[in-house]
């Protein structure tokens, strides 16, 4: 790859435990990274081809996946414009088809973050940029790729496809299975454009996946700070409101405890304010830059998964709208506020406890090992609720409890989110879906099942504790008759926002970065 090349990852996420709970500053969740990341490339041109500088991005993932883009600078020197400009009359699909708003949206904060920051930005972007974004495959549905190659929907058939394969449609009609694309796609293009112009340096993919955190200097945790906050803000203003930034922070800080920041922070930026350019770019890097805004609040407390714990997905062949059911249970919690503070307080303690006995758990795992090892193969042979009557040592009883209460635990937040969803009438945890979890966890070694989020039709969750349950659970999704079960391939990973220096490293990323061409 060219020394002019910058490539960067987000990874995708998912939120355990927190569920309506995150939008609220009082509360926390448990938010867990994927292996499923995106990927963005950033190739500086060798020579101008133009009188002002553009910018292509390139998706290669999509029928329609080319943007381009006219930079020019202002001449009081306060920051960038961006306009979008036609792409060739390739395809049959309208400029309105083609429009991307989180690429424009985020291209054009990022750019303004750069103005203000890095000095000597107009010389690298003199002659223009091109840009490829891929993602795994597992953030799109592959139903119609393996349709296309008469392949059933198994692990096997998601495993033969090659990596960053075609959707076969366009982007605005993908179907996604609920991992943050978004959030991932944004922060890993906001991430490279930081640090492809100088302004941060980001942990490289060699130190910051192995997992040590304290291996990441503090010029690094400064620019994972930085890319945090602009990412959220080009996410919230893609979106058109201020969410609660759970999947953004997953992408840029990977496993993690999250409370969310105070809404207040972005309000005037999503304003758009009257004023001057130069006060306007003054006061947006006023707010992103970590070192002059202390406005930021949000917490995050780095989280593991337990040893031989590991995340399954399935992705659900009957959509929900997650707008819809949080717009659902907002107004129910506004209109009984009583009644919902009581059930929340409720959710908020289990979901406390679950993160509290995992973490007991990975220290039981780290000081007294072979005790971890023989509890957890004596609870991977039977079903977990069925462990609280397991008969182990005396001094592994404590061990044994600890494996149980997250099973009891997390029935209890089951519990508490069925009854929000007859409370505000919404399907966070529907019958059907139900039925199919309490079908997982009669499997023995399955710890933990659920609808991850805000729940509804798209996607369920399990985390088992052994081989034989992760295989025995795959063989139950692909019998399963009620709904269409697709497993994907994504597992946990602690990792968030990383710089690749070896491309090799990552299978089909060189040639998906043929797109430049």
């Amino acid at each position: 790859m060219a020394v002019d090349t910058t490539i960067v990852s987000a990874p995708g996420k998912v939120l355990l435990t927190g569920g309506y709970l995150v939008l609220d500053q009082q509360y926390k969740g448990l938010v867990v990274a994927t292996d499923s990341r995106f990927y963005v490339a950033i190739r500086q041109r060798s020579k101008q081809d133009s009188p002002f500088p553009t910018i292509t991005v390139r998706s290669p993932q999509f029928t329609d996946g080319r943007w381009n883009y006219l930079v020019k600078s202002r001449e009081d020197g306060s920051g960038i414009e961006l306009t979008s400009i036609p792409s060739p009359p390739t395809t049959a699909f309208s400029p309105h088809d083609t429009e991307n708003r989180y690429v424009e949206c985020t291209l054009s904060h990022t750019l303004e973050v750069v103005a203000g920051l890095a000095p000597d930005w107009k010389t690298k972007m003199s002659a223009g940029m091109d840009i490829v974004i891929v993602g795994s495959n597992d953030f799109y549905s592959q139903r119609e790729q393996l349709s296309s190659r008469g392949l059933p929907l198994t692990s096997a058939s998601l495993s033969s496809l090659p990596p960053f394969c075609s959707t076969l449609c366009s982007i605005r009609n993908v179907h996604k299975t609920g991992l943050g694309s978004s959030a991932a796609m944004i922060t890993s293009l906001v991430g490279g454009i930081l640090n492809h112009f100088g302004a941060i340096q980001l942990p490289a993919a060699s130190v910051s996946m192995t997992g040590n955190s304290s291996k990441i200097s503090e010029v690094e945790r400064y620019a994972l700070s930085l890319a945090h906050n602009c990412a959220q803000l080009c996410h919230c203003l893609a979106q058109g409101k201020i969410g609660s930034g759970f999947d953004v922070s997953a992408a840029v800080f990977g496993s993690h405890s999250y409370r969310r920041f105070s809404p207040t922070v972005l309000d005037a930026l999503m304003e758009h304010r009257s004023g001057s350019p130069s006060s306007r770019l003054r006061d947006l890097v006023d707010t992103i830059d970590p070192m002059r805004s202390h406005s930021w609040d949000n917490e995050v407390s780095q989280f593991h998964l337990p040893p031989n714990f590991t995340l399954m997905l399935a992705d659900i062949d009957a959509g929900s709208s997650t707008y819809k059911l949080v717009s659902e249970v907002l107004r129910w919690r506004r209109t009984h506020t009583e009644e919902a503070d009581a059930l929340w307080t409720k959710l908020d303690l289990e979901n406390a406890r679950i993160e509290q006995y995992m973490r007991d758990l990975s220290r039981i795992a780290e000081h007294q090992k072979a005790g971890y090892e023989s509890v957890l193969s004596t609870c991977a042979e039977a079903k977990a609720s069925s462990w609280c009557n397991l008969v182990v040592g005396d001094d592994l009883v404590h061990v044994k409890n600890n494996f149980s209460t997250v099973y009891e635990t997390f029935q209890s937040v089951r519990k508490y989110l069925r009854d929000m969803s007859v409370k505000a009438g919404v399907p966070i945890e529907p019958p059907g879906q139900t039925r199919l979890l309490d079908a997982c966890l009669e499997v023995p070694g399955v710890i933990m099942a659920g609808v991850p989020g805000a729940g509804g039709y798209d996607a369920i969750f399990c985390l088992v504790i052994s081989e034989a349950a992760r295989q025995k659970v795959r063989r139950l999704w692909s019998t399963w008759t009620e709904m269409a079960v697709g497993p994907l391939l994504t597992q946990q990973s602690s990792t968030g926002l990383v710089r690749i220096d070896r491309p090799g490293d990552i299978p089909g990323l060189e040639k998906a970065m043929c797109s430049f061409e």
